[in-house]
């Protein structure tokens, strides 16, 4: 339940091994890699000095980027063809990348399958277009079926045109109203559900003008092919044999390709495994340095790992491998990688989705782990409707297995059962099951206070790990004189006390000293910066004086009223336990009003879908803006950046 601590390797491997070793750091997937060449010239890679060393090391005065050469791009195009002509989509075969292999012998096996494929998919491919148009004249034609005319007739008329085809509805009015203009005899043959088809006979002479009408009302013409005759039922008959033919023919290509790939199945999945790892293997290059001799690989990697990294690579000679602590690296921030148990680590994603915790951040996820369920429970417990998440969660996870968002519904599912058994509720009905603690609605004052002091119990720790935050990076002005450091806790004390004093009509704290405190402590959060950098000897202001102090006095305003409102913001944890009880009254009471039985029971059916999912996904982002607006915004700045070791999926 914390970051990972880091480390830096940095390997200076024989240029003739590059293509291995990388292809074994990929399979490791715990190397997450950096730029070589920003590594050496800020002088950060850094070799001993011994005799063994010393050509690795005269050599770095000749560092250029790693050459590629780009071979893989025209290969990409044959693989997508390939596995849309067998409808196939290769998972990784691990097991192919494990033995060597050459990049020649990969791209062999791509080009031949792709050789054999190609002739047949491009056939294939102008047959299923040919097959598209007939069985979209087969549509038109389907309307005219009826039609006793020949089309041989019409194509030996002497002086005249003529032109099946399609009109919209709206430009079919537009014709009929301009009918007396136009040249030409318009036969209407049918209708479809957004179109008229038309035959229209016109004289050879006007054909231009009566090219310029069908333009301006969108006359889309069927032509027939003149392999075609005869009327069009004979037409029709005609074109379902050349479908006939059509379908035949593809199949026959289909059946071809399907053997070519039961011949060739097997070497396909490792070429495509082995042509993933090729473009991963691309990708590492771009953040090496190299030599004539050697090439230069820089990268962040756990703690724990280094061992482990170090057995791995003990088969290559010549091979050097040198660890720095993340301490020793001055230019480049290490990386961020999340450690928590089995029950936090689904909430990772709602930290990152806020942003990734700094190398020396606190790892937020436990507090928020715990106070998000705790929440959540608390403002939706019902132990049937909570079962139901937790039922929607374990569906989930079993069908999206990397998915985290079924283990989270399981989470506050569970959160939810158990506050519901404390409050007595089962899908709603607060009858059926005794309550533990508290029914929310016969104790309606008691739930709202005791929001907004479970509210000021989170503000006080968000307050601890803002302090150990600053603690841990020796950030003292903001640690002891900001707003959420020391200062702004006694002062945030202080304004608590002596409020809750007036309230409760009893002397918390005395009056005097409570101002003395809250004046004390909110010079200091004004003077914070000269005097964090009078502490730290350093020069007293980062900007101009006059606008330091304009920004502090705003500052405290806002620290005064977010203090206030973050405090009674937590109300909203009670008013949603009341609500979640009250909607489902109303429910009730809409079926008695309809006073049947079978009505009653559909509309508590109904009531109990809308409450868990609309009331559900409310909750559960109301719980969110809680840990970001009002805690995380305390104590947390996520500015890290995460672990990404190089790997292939």
């Amino acid at each position: 339940m914390a970051v990972e601590k880091m480390a830096m390797m940095d390997m200076v491997i024989p240029i003739g091994i590059t293509h291995e070793v990388l292809k074994k750091i990929i399979l490791l997937g715990k190397v997450n890699l950096t730029n070589a060449i920003d590594q050496i010239e800020d002088s950060e890679f850094v070799l001993n000095v011994e005799g063994k060393n010393m050509d690795k090391i005269v050599n770095l005065s000749f560092i250029s980027p790693y050459p590629t050469d780009n071979r893989l791009g025209k290969y990409s195009d044959k693989i997508n063809a390939i596995k849309t002509a067998f409808h196939l989509d290769f998972s990784l075969d691990k097991n192919c990348l494990k033995t060597s292999y050459s990049f020649d012998e990969t791209a062999d096996i791509i080009d031949i399958a792709y050789e054999k494929i190609l002739k047949l998919t491009e056939k294939k491919d102008d047959l299923e277009k040919e097959l598209k148009k007939i069985d979209n004249l087969i549509g038109k034609f389907s309307y005219i079926h009826d039609m006793d005319i020949s089309i041989d007739d019409l194509r030996n008329l002497n002086y005249f045109q003529y032109q099946f085809g399609v009109l919209s509805k709206e430009n079919r009015i537009k014709l009929k109203k301009n009918y007396e203009n136009i040249s030409a005899l318009a036969f209407h043959l049918g209708s479809g559900d957004k179109e008229e088809i038309y035959l229209m006979i016109y004289p050879k002479s006007v054909e231009d003008e009566i090219k310029r009408i069908f333009r301006s009302l969108n006359f889309s013409g069927i032509d027939v092919p003149k392999e075609f005759s005869g009327t069009p039922r004979k037409v029709i008959q005609e074109l379902k044999n050349k479908k006939k033919v059509l379908l035949d023919n593809i199949k026959e290509i289909d059946e071809k390709l399907q053997e070519i790939e039961e011949k060739n199945i097997d070497s396909l999945k490792c070429a495509f495994s082995r042509f993933q790892m090729e473009k991963k293997i691309e990708e590492a290059e771009k953040y090496l340095a190299s030599s004539k001799k050697f090439a230069y690989l820089s990268a962040w990697v756990s703690v724990k790992d280094k061992q482990q990294i170090r057995d791995e690579f003990k088969e290559f000679e010549n091979l050097l491998i040198e660890f720095k602590d993340e301490k020793e690296v001055q230019t480049v921030k290490p990386p961020t990688k999340l450690k928590n148990n089995r029950l936090f680590s689904p909430f990772e994603s709602l930290v990152k989705m806020y942003g990734t915790p700094s190398y020396n951040e606190l790892d937020p996820t436990p507090f928020l782990s715990v106070t998000y369920m705790f929440l959540f429970g608390a403002m939706f417990g019902d132990l049937g409707q909570g079962f139901i998440f937790l039922l929607a969660g374990i569906f989930l996870s079993k069908k999206k297995k990397n998915s985290v968002f079924g283990p989270l519904i399981m989470r506050i599912g569970a959160s939810s059962m158990i506050f519901g058994t404390l409050y007595g509720g089962f899908f709603g009905f607060e009858n059926v099951i005794p309550a533990l603690l508290l029914r929310p609605f016969d104790n309606i004052n008691l739930v709202l206070e005791a929001a907004v002091f479970i509210g000021i119990f989170l503000i006080f720790m968000s307050y601890g790990y803002s302090i150990i935050n600053a603690v841990k990076v020796n950030d003292i002005e903001n640690g002891v004189f900001g707003k959420n450091g020391i200062a702004g806790l006694i002062f945030y004390i202080s304004l608590l006390l002596l409020i809750g004093g007036k309230f409760l009509n009893r002397v918390l704290i005395p009056t005097g000293f409570a101002v003395v405190l809250l004046l004390l402590t909110m010079a200091a959060m004004v003077v914070k910066q000269p005097l964090g950098n009078l502490i730290k000897k350093k020069p007293l202001y980062n900007e101009s004086v006059s606008d330091y102090y304009i920004e502090s006095g705003f500052s405290i305003i806002e620290t005064l009223l977010s203090m206030l409102s973050g405090t009674l913001s937590f109300i909203r944890v009670g008013a949603f336990a009341l609500t979640h009880v009250g909607l489902f009254i109303a429910f009730q009471t809409i079926g008695r009003l309809i006073g049947s039985g079978i009505g009653d029971v559909v509309v508590l059916i109904i009531g109990n879908v809308v409450i868990i999912c609309l009331e559900g996904l409310i909750v559960f982002i109301q719980g969110l803006r809680l840990e970001y607006y009002e805690l995380f915004s305390r104590y947390y700045k996520g500015e890290g950046v995460e672990f990404s070791p190089i790997k292939i999926n």
